[in-house]
């Protein structure tokens, strides 16, 4: 059973209000945690660069080195082996971004992983757990004054500051000025982050949070936003939730196809009715494909069996015993 102590904390009404739908700043207590310290960290980037079954195809581990706009992509096999010296050399002195995923798969993290997201779900709502496919933890290191693309994620999610200070400029994703519903749309066919195209003359619409160590900040599904790293090294622990396709990214999919079709179809939120019969049938497609594939509907990867821990360690703490698994 986890510690009652909350490593995370939020004022619960603020939470209730705004989660997956506003940013707001929460506060943690991870910031004097040896674990997210440089020497740590170098031992953690070994163990995730050496997954023999990464959860992702191209590996849990992905380094970049000099301008944002134009970044090189590094050797990861080489700069696994690079001695600590080296690995600090570059992040304090160079353009380097490194980001480890799913760092809860190494045990000395899984506890604080785990007791986070329960503290999470305990402002939340456990009602939420039936929706979510998998939780993540995501370590960002990053070197000074280095700048992260305008961009949106498909995980809502909490990014905590444990080292170094850094600016995080969010904007508001109903802002069709700002994320137009093609864009989104795009995004959720292809994946990719840098969908969405940053626009200079709304940058006065974003609300920027200054992030410091014991700070964080909620970061709802979609939620445009860019980053400025600070003058020393930052280290940021990221919190995600993934949703399963049917509660968010199967309706953005249906647009895109109607959209193809010579259609203007209705933007997400303005009609519940017609929202669930876009969701429900793009489903069904889905699933069909799987079928006639041979595939499961989610696969049983090691994200998914910590899923089924954190459903455990939520009845452990008898927040409630109804807990739905997906």
């Amino acid at each position: 059973m986890l510690p009652k102590e909350h490593l995370v904390h939020c004022d619960p009404k603020v939470f209730t209000q705004a989660f997956n739908h506003v940013p707001h700043e929460v506060s943690h207590s991870l910031a004097a945690n040896p674990l997210f310290q440089l020497p740590a960290i170098a031992k953690l980037a070994q163990k995730v660069a050496a997954r023999e079954n990464p959860h992702y195809p191209t590996g849990d581990i992905y380094v970049e080195q000099g301008d944002p706009d134009t970044p090189t992509r590094m050797n990861l096999s080489n700069w696994a082996n690079d001695n600590i010296t080296t690995v600090v050399e570059d992040i304090e002195k160079g353009k380097t971004w490194i980001i480890l995923k799913h760092i809860e798969r190494e045990p000395q993290y899984q506890q604080i992983f785990e007791h986070c997201i329960c503290d999470l779900l305990d402002l939340a709502g456990t009602e939420i757990v039936k929706n979510i496919k998998w939780f993540e933890s995501i370590l960002f290191i990053t070197s000074p004054n280095r700048v992260t693309k305008y961009h949106i994620d498909r995980e809502c999610s909490w990014l905590l500051q444990i080292q170094g200070n850094k600016d995080i400029h969010l904007f508001d994703r109903a802002d069709k000025e700002v994320l137009p519903d093609e864009e989104l749309e795009r995004y959720w066919i292809a994946n990719n982050r840098f969908s969405a195209v940053y626009r200079p003359q709304y940058e006065s619409r974003a609300i920027v949070h200054h992030l410091q160590p014991g700070t964080g900040v909620h970061i709802p599904v979609n939620t445009p936003h860019w980053l400025q790293n600070g003058n020393d090294v930052s280290v940021s622990v990221g919190i995600n939730f993934q949703f399963h396709e049917h509660a968010w990214d199967n309706l953005f999919k249906a647009n895109y196809y109607l959209r193809r079709a010579g259609l203007i179809p209705t933007p997400p939120g303005n009609n519940i009715f017609t929202d669930r019969l876009k969701r429900r049938a793009y489903t069904a497609v889905q699933e069909i494909q799987r079928t006639i594939k041979g595939l499961p509907s989610i696969p049983e990867n090691e994200a998914r069996k910590e899923y089924h821990r954190i459903v455990q360690l939520l009845a452990s703490r008898q927040m409630d015993g109804r807990f739905l698994e997906s």
